[in-house]
């Protein structure tokens, strides 16, 4: 039942990107739908329409943790998409746990004042709407017309800055995995916060693991360090390709935390 969470999660990543282009790339009025994806973004919800859907996802982050992020953020399924692909062309290249790096919470902290003072070039080129709207945006330069006379640039500045975003979420990518929503992306490291306190959370059970680092392997946000059977939630996105993986059925998406492997926790007689 636990791998059919991946494939909901393809499926309703895979949704919200095509209707996020429809929106962006073609025109607002393709249909209905598409409007919802701008309406379920964190940032542009809590700036435009109401501060009910930003409390929402908080909700939902506190319970499940970060399925924003693998679901409905569409630069973060246009990242899985290169995972996807870089998988097929590389299938020797495997990702590897890294330790969290720090400097996230100075860039969500930049962010955040940049966004009170009004200082909106910086939210344009680190917000994931923001930054699909760019991308999209090299296609149709109408859909961020708007946002390039706000920041005084013209079209031409506008339709670059879409190909530079474009070929840094590619770059990294291809590098780092989801790197980009652990590091650079303000909304990732706000979602991170809540993570260690979620109800569900991706766990390793130490009496099944055989250490076969299958689930560190796959790990796009190289959270996972399969020999300490460690899995740093706080950045995990809730992708589960590590529960599609594993063949010993020794990781979980589970609510209660698992007890140290029980034979290496016995006593020693004496």
């Amino acid at each position: 039942m636990q791998r059919n969470l991946r494939i909901i999660r393809i499926l309703l990543s895979a949704v919200f990107l095509a209707a996020a282009v429809a929106y962006l790339a073609m025109w607002p009025d393709v249909h209905p739908m598409a409007k919802v994806t701008e309406k379920v973004q964190i940032i542009p919800s809590a700036i435009t329409v109401t501060l009910g859907v930003t409390l929402v996802w908080l909700a939902i982050t506190f319970l499940f943790g970060r399925v924003y992020c693998s679901t409905v953020c569409p630069v973060g399924t246009l990242q899985d998409v290169v995972i996807a692909l870089r998988r097929r062309l590389r299938p020797g290249k495997k990702f590897r746990f890294q330790p969290a790096r720090k400097v996230r919470y100075h860039i969500l902290l930049i962010y955040a004042v940049c966004l009170i003072v009004g200082v909106v070039a910086v939210p344009m080129w680190l917000e994931p709407w923001n930054i699909m709207r760019n991308i999209c945006a090299a296609v149709n330069p109408t859909a961020a017309q708007a946002q390039w006379i706000q920041l005084g640039v013209g079209t031409a500045v506008g339709v670059v800055a879409g190909i530079v975003s474009a070929l840094l979420i590619l770059i990294c990518a291809v590098f780092t995995g989801r790197g980009f929503c652990n590091t650079v992306c303000p909304i990732g490291t706000a979602l991170s916060i809540i993570e260690p306190h979620c109800i569900f959370h991706i766990e390793i059970d130490p009496d099944r693991c055989t250490g076969c680092l299958k689930c560190e392997e796959a790990c796009p946000a190289n959270c996972i360090k399969a020999v300490s059977r460690y899995v740093d939630n706080t950045r995990c996105v809730r992708c589960f390709d590590c529960l599609h993986v594993c063949g010993d059925d020794a990781i979980h998406y589970q609510p209660n935390r698992n007890r140290p492997a029980t034979p290496l926790m016995r006593k020693a007689k004496t």
